[in-house]
């Protein structure tokens, strides 16, 4: 039985790594105008009155075939849902209709695993944003150029579009008074991940990202929400 995503996320306010794939890994994503058409039903669910202004961006990658997006919400996680419901949907029936197909685009829902504080906040943005040098499409020079990787904005202040839905970060306001010593920082601290062991690491695809007590105390609440709602199944299975 699955858990509903409001009941794994804290109930108020949290920073989540949101990802999902094409189905059966498929490249859908591959055209431009592809992900120009999934940045626009974004920004059209940002400003959906369902999600009335709780959620957030503060980093982004597309691929050909999955998406990561870093991103928070405020007051309910049920603003997330939302999000992702009115964004996903809107894609989905856009999609189809321009390319006659049927059939569902995403593999399945959004992974959303929640981050436990600013610094793997901070590791998180940095992975999402090497995705296209991981992946060996651009050079670490080449991802300025790189329109679908939020890395142009905060590494060279380049606005457009897509990079004008972004929320910035409190750790990276953190990193200079300019935007010009921020940008030359920022630049700095992510060739320093590109050359650690986390820039090739699986790590934040689990359930939840943080330090490793912390990821074992809120892998025992949802077993314990497990084993209440199965209980709970039981008992009304049985009367």
């Amino acid at each position: 039985m699955r858990i509903s995503r409001t009941n794994l996320l804290h109930p108020e306010q949290g920073f989540i790594h949101k990802f999902w794939r094409c189905q059966n890994r498929e490249f859908l994503l591959k055209a431009q105008s592809t992900k120009d058409l999934y940045m626009k039903c974004t920004k059209y669910a940002l400003e959906h009155r369902s999600v009335n202004s709780k959620v957030k961006i503060y980093s982004y990658c597309l691929m050909d075939n999955h998406a990561h997006m870093q991103m928070s919400y405020d007051e309910d996680s049920s603003y997330l849902s939302s999000f992702m419901r009115v964004s996903h949907a809107r894609f989905g029936y856009t999609f189809n209709k321009i390319f006659k197909r049927t059939g569902k685009v995403a593999n399945e829902r959004p992974k959303t695993p929640l981050i436990e504080n600013p610094e793997h906040c901070m590791r998180v943005h940095f992975y999402i944003e090497a995705n296209p040098v991981r992946a060996n499409i651009v050079s670490v020079e080449g991802l300025k150029l790189y329109k679908y990787s939020s890395y142009r904005f905060f590494a060279h202040g380049i606005r457009d579009a897509w990079t004008s839905l972004l929320t910035l970060p409190n750790w990276y306001l953190a990193l200079g008074k300019t935007k010009s010593a921020r940008q030359s920082k920022y630049r700095k601290l992510f060739l320093k991940y590109l050359s650690s062991e986390l820039f090739g690491s699986k790590w934040m695809y689990t359930r939840y990202i943080g330090n490793p007590m912390w990821q074992d105390q809120m892998i025992g609440k949802a077993k314990e929400l497990m084993d209440r709602v199965l209980m709970k199944s039981t008992a009304l299975n049985s009367t």
